[in-house]
C-alpha cells in the first residue's frame, strides 16, 4: 500500500481527490492510492468518486469511539459526521437530473390524445381565452 500527494501536480486525478477530502498528511493517511484507485475505476463522475471515497472514509472512522478522560476529550463522531456530510453533498453535486417532457414525439402526443383510455388532462390551450362578446350588437 502507498501514499502519495504532491500539490505541484494538481492536475493529476489522485492529488486532486486527496485535496478536496482533506488527506495530504503522507504522516496520517486516511486512504492509500490503491483505495481510491479502486473507487476511480468504480464511479464514472469525478464527484461520485471523492463522495465514494467519503464514504470509505466514513468507515474507518465508524470503528473509533468517543471518549472522555477528566477535561480532555475526542469526539471521533465528529469527524465521521464531516464526512458523512460530505459524501452526501458530493453525492448530489455529481447526480444529474432531467425533466421529462411527456410530448417529446408529435406523433406520441397524437396517439395520446387519441387513446381513450387515457386520463383527459383538465387544462388545456385556449381555455381560458376571453373570446368578444356580443353584448352590444343586439
Amino acid at each position: 500500500m502507498s501514499f502519495s500527494y504532491d500539490s505541484a501536480r494538481l492536475s493529476d486525478e489522485l492529488n486532486q481527490i486527496r485535496l478536496y477530502l482533506g488527506d495530504t498528511d503522507e504522516d496520517d493517511p486516511l486512504l492509500q492510492d490503491e483505495e481510491i484507485a479502486l473507487m476511480q475505476d468504480e464511479h464514472s463522475s469525478f464527484k461520485k468518486r471523492i463522495a465514494a471515497c467519503c464514504r470509505l472514509i466514513c468507515a474507518i472512522l465508524a470503528r473509533d469511539v468517543d471518549f472522555r478522560l477528566s477535561l480532555l476529550s475526542e469526539k471521533a463522531s465528529v469527524t465521521y459526521d464531516r464526512y458523512k456530510d460530505m459524501a452526501e453533498r458530493f453525492e448530489a453535486m455529481g447526480s444529474v437530473s432531467y425533466p421529462w417532457a411527456g410530448s417529446i414525439l408529435k406523433s406520441y402526443k397524437e396517439s395520446n390524445e387519441e387513446d381513450i383510455s387515457l386520463v383527459k388532462p383538465r387544462f388545456k390551450i385556449g381555455q381560458m381565452d376571453n373570446p368578444p362578446g356580443g353584448m352590444g350588437d343586439e
